[in-house]
């Protein structure tokens, strides 16, 4: 990921810092120095050694809190859980992170991670080998994502971590509205056409970006006619027929 290499592009100055606090460190001493601890981190987490590298920026955030070594560590163990796929952890970090340094120059870094941490939906065994489609689980992580995303671009708009965040809100949204679509197709089916009717329209209502919106719009029809609402029915159709239209440059 481009973060990825823009927070590796200091690890020279970083190491030079670090290699240059060591000199003359006593080696009987009983407990790891913070460089010690800082550049064993880093070594760990350059070789992908992620419960290495935790172990080392925990250690070093528990015993140096108040070295400026410590901030930067917290900003690696955000990235470290990250990197080992524990992304509840990572979201967690990068949450403390932001609450005790809220004016620092990395926390939009900290909300960007926060909501990557969170956008990512983790699939079971069964669920990798029959191909189950992330649209059909529960979404609440998106939800939060997203939710996540919009607070980075409230507090730093001109932030590069911005950009990439409306991106991923766009994506986003269009994965909640296939979400919804599938249930609303669900309950469609099962009879439920109140329940249905509710959840199409709110794909038309808040994510009438989507390519989700004219399938949501048929279902929507299907559905007021079950309910013997001709007038409503006709409203969707109308709606639905404008929008390939306008779509269609006719």
């Amino acid at each position: 990921m481009s973060h990825r290499r823009s927070r590796f592009a200091t690890l020279p100055v970083l190491a030079t810092l670090v290699l240059a606090g060591c000199a003359g460190t006593p080696q009987h001493q009983a407990r790891p120095n913070v460089a010690s601890l800082y550049k064993h981190g880093l070594h760990a987490l350059e070789a992908a050694n992620y419960k290495a590298a935790e172990g080392y920026f925990r250690s070093l955030k528990a015993d140096y809190p108040f070295k400026r070594y410590a901030r930067e560590a917290a900003l690696y163990l955000i990235y470290t859980h990250f990197m080992a796929g524990h992304n509840h952890e990572a979201a967690n970090t990068a949450r403390r992170f932001i609450q005790e340094h809220p004016r620092s120059p990395d926390a939009p870094y900290a909300y960007f991670m926060v909501a990557v941490a969170e956008s990512q939906i983790p699939l079971n065994f069964v669920d990798r080998v029959f191909g189950v489609n992330p649209a059909k689980r529960n979404i609440r992580n998106l939800r939060a994502a997203f939710g996540d995303y919009k607070k980075l671009l409230v507090h730093f708009p001109a932030s590069p971590y911005s950009l990439y965040g409306r991106f991923e809100m766009h994506r986003i949204r269009d994965r909640i509205a296939e979400h919804d679509l599938y249930i609303a197709h669900f309950l469609l089916e099962k009879g439920a056409y109140v329940a249905s009717a509710n959840r199409a329209a709110e794909i038309v209502r808040r994510l009438g970006m989507t390519p989700s919106v004219p399938a949501a719009l048929k279902i929507l029809i299907r559905d007021y006619r079950h309910l013997g609402e001709p007038a409503l029915a006709l409203q969707a159709q109308a709606l639905r027929e404008a929008m390939h239209n306008t779509h269609s440059g006719s």
